[in-house]
């Protein structure tokens, strides 16, 4: 016993040592900031565009419970949204109006996804830990999946013929949508897995986060292993998201307050943003979240917006040398923002909240 014990002590220096080689390693290549290398290019930058020039231009009506999820459909004209009422509805974001809507089995739907080649079928799970994909041409014939051991909370089509799901079984799994059958297992994170975002310009890899307070990136040839690990959040990591003008950045937020931007090239963080929440355990049981639910991209990578939990909008430079917001909007729902989104071709940025709504931002 004495032996075995001596034993793992010695793997935990090990394991102590390297972890220290590895942070030497990555802080002797950190030989600049994102904002010193901007400031460093010729052409200055343009400036933000900011309120009373950002408003809400329309809001969306028609659910009767807490808005959960999101996902802008590949034309920017089209947002599909999930409910706690049990309902998808598919919006038209230029007129405001629905155009369809799909009753579900389970109210309690956490995840809805879009498929962005022809935008004729959206995905939804949630409580339930089925993911189902309905055609909207014939939603009374749906496919579900079953295979998760806890919630669905993310759903993404990778193309028309397969989907990737996150769960809070901690695992992502890949299926055939028409068959409904699990493909591929990924099975790392030590928690529930939160969200999802593919790769722009390589459909092979993706992103997932996970409140064990880590990012993974994946490549669906080799599911057995994670290509890559990043950390530095200090609670639940909610949200990440690639950034769309760029094949190899990303950025992520959590509970911790922050917003993290990492780049797969240098395999580290490169800025930070918002004022770091104390780590849960300092903080006590039963204490409130208030970390930034929801966050994304716009178009050329400048702002990254974040939805909060007090009900704001969050816009931050992803140049600055400031932690704080170039902007907010207070008060944009009266409850807590659940999800944001911004329409590919860059005109908009959809929120929904807990206050039932749906609103359009440009």
């Amino acid at each position: 016993m004495a032996d075995i014990n001596s034993r793992i002590e010695a793997a935990r220096q090990q394991l102590g040592r390297l972890q220290n080689d590895l942070n030497s390693t990555l802080q002797s290549k950190r030989d600049t900031t994102l904002p010193k290398a901007a400031k460093h290019q010729q052409q200055s930058l343009a400036p933000v565009r900011m309120p009373p020039a950002i408003k809400s231009r329309r809001a969306l009506k028609g659910h009767f419970g807490k808005v959960t999820a999101l996902h802008w459909a590949s034309n920017s004209t089209s947002v599909v949204s999930a409910s706690q009422d049990g309902n998808l509805i598919l919006w038209n974001a230029v007129t405001a109006n629905k155009t369809q809507a799909i009753s579900l089995k389970s109210n309690y739907v956490m995840s809805v996804g879009i498929e962005q080649t022809e935008n004729q079928m959206v995905a939804c799970g949630g409580l339930d830990n089925l993911c189902t994909v309905y055609r909207l041409s014939d939603p009374e014939r749906p496919v579900e999946m079953a295979s998760h051991d806890g919630f669905i909370s993310c759903c993404r089509f990778v193309n028309q013929d397969h989907i990737l799901t996150s769960s809070g079984d901690s695992t992502i799994l890949r299926w055939d949508v028409a068959s409904g059958r699990m493909i591929d297992r990924f099975a790392e994170h030590m928690g529930d897995a939160m969200f999802l975002s593919i790769r722009p310009n390589d459909k092979n890899t993706f992103l997932s986060c996970s409140v064990d307070r880590t990012i993974k990136l994946w490549d669906i040839r080799a599911p057995s292993k994670s290509q890559m690990t990043f950390t530095g959040h200090t609670d639940d990591v909610n949200c990440v998201d690639f950034m769309p003008s760029d094949n190899t950045t990303f950025a992520s937020c959590g509970e911790d307050g922050t917003v993290r931007i990492f780049d797969l090239r240098s395999y580290q963080e490169l800025n930070k943003f918002g004022e770091e929440r104390p780590p849960p355990e300092s903080m006590g049981e039963g204490m409130p979240g208030e970390g930034i639910t929801s966050m994304c991209f716009s178009r050329s990578g400048r702002l990254i917006f974040c939805g909060h939990a007090n009900g704001s909008i969050l816009a931050f430079d992803s140049l600055s040398r400031s932690i704080a917001p170039t902007y907010t909007i207070n008060n944009a729902h009266d409850g807590h923002i659940s999800c944001i989104g911004a329409s590919p071709n860059g005109d908009g940025i959809c929120t929904g909240s807990w206050d039932f709504n749906l609103r359009i931002w440009a």
